[in-house]
């Protein structure tokens, strides 16, 4: 039986269905947060250094050629080679520590309409002369967004090769640093940015 006071109770409390009883939210960081901020160590900033002492493979001994510049007509690699494709026939292959003038105009086709097809037979029959085979083969098809033709593509995965196509810049970025990790097992194809 309800009574008068027992009504008031329950209307006074909120509200719960499920029978738990109800707690109130209290917030203890309105009363610790001036001490805690009042302890806290200021921090300084950093004093910064030489983009450097960030490099993480500083200590890995430097591949047996990279390349050192890309420039619109040709490249500069760490041998003091220099490949001047002013004519804009002669593209770099590094492969170990050998590099090669590669006439390429002779091989490729479709580098205007940007799908390029290789003649593997003749442009790259010293890809089949590797051994042992490196883990992968960098392709830079010049200064733009180019890809392989399927039969090319198909025909190099056929010789064991992982490729990896990009335009030129990012071709001989990726070369640098995979080259510094794995040492004689990248090698890389690059044609001349002006193409």
């Amino acid at each position: 039986m309800l009574t008068a006071v027992r009504c008031q109770q329950l209307y006074q409390q909120p509200h719960n269905s499920f029978n738990v009883p109800v707690r109130e939210f209290h917030s203890s960081l309105r009363y610790y947060a001036p001490k805690i901020l009042n302890q806290a160590t200021p921090i300084e900033p950093s004093k910064g250094g030489a983009i450097q002492d960030f490099d993480l493979l500083q200590d890995l001994p430097r591949p047996p050629l990279s390349i050192d510049n890309v420039v619109p007509d040709g490249f500069l690699l760490s041998d003091n080679t220099t490949f001047d494709c002013k004519n804009g026939t002669v593209a770099c292959a590094i492969i170990g520590a050998f590099s090669f003038e590669w006439d390429f105009l002779r091989y490729c086709t479709g580098l205007e309409d940007g799908v390029v097809d290789i003649d593997l037979e003749n442009g790259l029959s010293l890809l089949q002369l590797i051994y042992p085979r490196p883990e992968l083969l960098l392709i830079g098809l010049g200064g733009k967004s180019r890809i392989l033709n399927e039969k090319t593509k198909n025909g190099l995965m056929g010789m064991g090769y992982k490729i990896e196509v990009t335009d030129t810049i990012n071709a001989a970025s990726n070369f640098e640093l995979l080259a510094t990790e794995r040492p004689n097992q990248i090698i890389a194809i690059l044609l001349p940015m002006d193409i």
